[in-house]
């Protein structure tokens, strides 16, 4: 067999179990980390809360006829319920010393005319929470705006987090970044539930968020040795746990209602990380791209030998590996020929790499697209994975049903993929998903089957746009930038998922279709988006940002045989054959 590329040598090792090894980790850190994003469901959910009378906590009397005499009514959200941050000015401790008459009652003509003072206690409904964030701090009423700062943190870090990872992975390796990761993640997640303080807990989310996007590098990881024609169905399938763990969650979430000891049980599977980075290689292909050959064809002979297929022995695959090598770096050095006199300065030196990802008008095209795409999908996936109490009256069941509904999310779509492509897909993902949403606006909230059933729809189909966005944007980057592109179009998915916590939170109290809106018009956005991109399917992975103008430009001139960088024409770097060479 003739190999040309990289992508040769992989598809003549093929798929086994080095392969899966190689993406193990990123199915451990999948079965790990939904426990924290998804946290403020259990950990800090929305509960219901009164003004607790201190004079009235030994009263004879029910906690209905305690509402009833000190708690005002109130229209909240469209809806006349109990106040939550004031109380009437009454003798409570004089009324506290008799038994309960109707002349307690309190009428709605009585109700007007009362004085009423803000809270400095509450009472919460621990019939289906016995602990919460929201609880243990009393982030309520005016401290209401802190109360989805704890999910909000996290989604910060993860902001912050992606392009670091993404850049040192790129840098340092794979392996290396995702052992630091471990370690750090399992100190945290343990730590964080022993601090007696929100600020200290707050802190921890955020560190926590950054580790978090250890997921970017480990998928790529995965994906980098993979070869062409399985990358669909694994990079597909390779989301599923995240549904297997979100049920868990729910399950877990049902059984232990204190938050800090649900924490402590869902922090425990990070231990198999520790037990399985230490014997993971380093991608080969970022080894090449390193010029470190000799690490890069032990570890490709080792995936063989797993395997029980042949590839060229030590000499020969070292100098394959030395031709790929020196092609890349013809063509990193063309790429960045037009601008070796800017980069005489350190300045210009830090402005290209800020602005790698928008360096040619292909690579411009699939960036904004990919981002538009993210943020979409980022503020419409978290927004709805954690709408339990507003799409459902059993929170726990809701988290269950959604995340099962994750299984086909991710890897339903594998046929159709591999039939009708990434785009379409992508774009039609997009579509269904916000008409389900805009169904629930029109649907009466008595029929709550119907808005649960459409909920479930929603969350389907933006699953598969979540998944299908990470086979895409790996297959559209090329390697050297492939960790930060996949690292930031995700900042542009936490972007969403900050804010999302606000709008269940805080909007939705004093506007209840908020939520639907929002998320809705989100996602039809996304479908716009979604239709920007080029379509990544059975083409090669491109190494370079020439490779990838190569493959993708709109503008490419097919006789020519060149490539205009800068305003400059120089020739494409070509393998014996005439065609372009892809590590």
């Amino acid at each position: 067999m003739e190999f040309r590329s990289f992508d040769d040598l992989l598809d003549a090792i093929g798929v086994g179990r080095w392969t899966l090894f190689m993406f193990s980790s990123y199915v451990l850190w999948a079965l790990q980390v939904p426990y924290f994003s998804m946290g403020g469901a259990f950990y800090n959910p929305k509960v219901d809360h009164w003004c607790q009378i201190p004079e009235m906590q030994n009263s004879s009397w029910t906690e209905e006829q305690k509402l009833n005499y000190s708690v005002p009514w109130e229209n909240r959200g469209g809806q006349l319920q109990r106040s939550q941050c004031v109380a009437f000015v009454r003798d409570y401790e004089k009324a506290a010393n008799q038994e309960w008459s109707s002349a307690f009652i309190t009428t709605p003509e009585e109700a007007v005319t009362l004085e009423t003072r803000p809270c400095s206690d509450w009472h919460y409904d621990t019939s289906t929470f016995s602990s919460t964030v929201t609880m243990e701090w009393d982030l309520v009423c005016d401290r209401a705006s802190m109360s989805p700062l704890f999910q909000s943190f996290y989604f910060f870090g993860i902001a912050v987090g992606e392009p670091l990872l993404g850049l040192l992975s790129d840098k340092y390796g794979r392996k290396v970044v995702l052992i630091m990761s471990a370690v750090g993640f399992v100190l945290t997640a343990t730590s964080s539930v022993l601090v007696p303080f929100y600020s200290l807990v707050l802190t921890a989310r955020f560190i926590l968020g950054m580790i978090h996007s250890i997921i970017g590098p480990a998928y790529i990881q995965g994906i980098e040795v993979t070869p062409r024609k399985y990358r669909t169905v694994i990079g597909l399938l390779s989301t599923v746990p995240f549904a297997i763990t979100g049920m868990l969650f729910g399950t877990w979430a049902y059984l232990i209602r204190d938050w800090r000891t649900l924490q402590l049980v869902c922090t425990i599977p990070i231990t198999f990380l520790l037990l399985q980075i230490p014997f993971l290689d380093e991608s080969p292909r970022w080894l090449v791209l390193q010029g470190r050959l000799e690490e890069a064809a032990k570890t490709l002979q080792r995936g063989a030998r797993w395997h029980g297929v042949t590839i060229p022995c030590n000499n020969e695959l070292m100098s394959l590996l030395q031709s790929l090598e020196t092609q890349n770096t013809q063509a990193s050095r063309i790429e960045g020929y037009a601008a070796k006199e800017e980069q005489r300065s350190r300045l210009s030196k830090i402005w290209r790499e800020v602005t790698a990802l928008v360096r040619t008008p292909t690579l411009r095209r699939i960036t904004i697209g990919l981002f538009g795409c993210w943020f979409c999908v980022g503020l419409t996936y978290w927004g709805m994975s954690l709408s339990g109490t507003t799409y459902s009256n059993d929170p726990f069941l809701y988290m269950i049903m959604s995340s099962l509904m994750e299984v086909p999310g991710y890897a339903g779509f594998t046929p159709v993929v591999s039939r009708f492509g990434r785009r379409s897909v992508l774009a039609f993902n997009f579509s269904v998903c916000a008409a389900a949403i805009f169904t629930i606006l029109a649907t009466p909230e008595s029929y709550t089957w119907m808005v649960f059933s459409l909920a479930l729809v929603g969350k389907l189909f933006i699953t598969g746009s979540y998944g299908l966005l990470y086979l895409a944007t790996s297959e559209l980057f090329p390697t050297c930038v492939r960790s930060r592109g996949l690292s930031l179009s995700s900042v542009m998915a936490r972007l969403g998922s900050i804010v999302s916590p606000f709008i269940i939170k805080i909007l939705a109290t004093s506007y209840y279709w908020a939520p639907s809106v929002t998320f809705g018009v989100c996602a039809a956005l996304g479908s716009g988006f979604a239709l920007i991109i080029p379509e990544s399917g059975n083409k090669p992975l491109a190494d370079t940002v020439e490779e990838l103008e190569e493959i993708y430009s709109r503008s490419r001139s097919s006789s020519s045989g060149s490539i205009e960088i800068k305003g400059l024409i120089q020739p494409s770097v070509k393998s014996k054959s005439g065609a372009s060479n892809a590590v």
